[in-house]
């Protein structure tokens, strides 16, 4: 469907058009491919003396899939503690006074002090 334009206002404003709708188009893009998507695979209520413990697989387009596990009062809110590649996701933890410690079958461990979760 060819179109025979005249004008120099019209090809200007057709410029203009396209300009903006590329502009838009790459936006959609970017939001598309570096916005993770984030779902919860496991879900620990809280108690009175430990934090919940929400594990979450996180993807996204360009860079991969990875998980994060969340301690706090609500799935999407606490101390986000982002889990090394290679590592387990679903760590034993452990309660103490301090805090709560997070223990790997590769014999790693990461402690997250009571004040970053509270």
């Amino acid at each position: 469907m060819a179109t025979n334009v005249s004008g120099c206002l019209v090809k200007i404003l057709l410029f203009l058009l396209g300009v903006v709708m590329g502009t838009g188009l790459t936006a959609v893009a970017g939001v598309v491919m570096f916005v993770p998507d984030r779902t919860t695979v496991i879900s620990v209520d809280p108690t009175s003396t430990a934090p919940g413990v929400y594990v979450k697989k996180v993807e996204r387009l360009v860079g991969g899939t990875y998980y994060e596990i969340w301690l706090g009062p609500t799935p999407d809110r606490g101390h986000v503690v982002t889990v090394p590649s290679g590592w387990e996701h679903d760590p034993d933890r452990e309660t103490t006074g301090d805090g709560m410690r997070l223990k790997f079958d590769n014999g790693g461990e990461i402690f997250v002090p009571k004040a970053s979760y509270s």
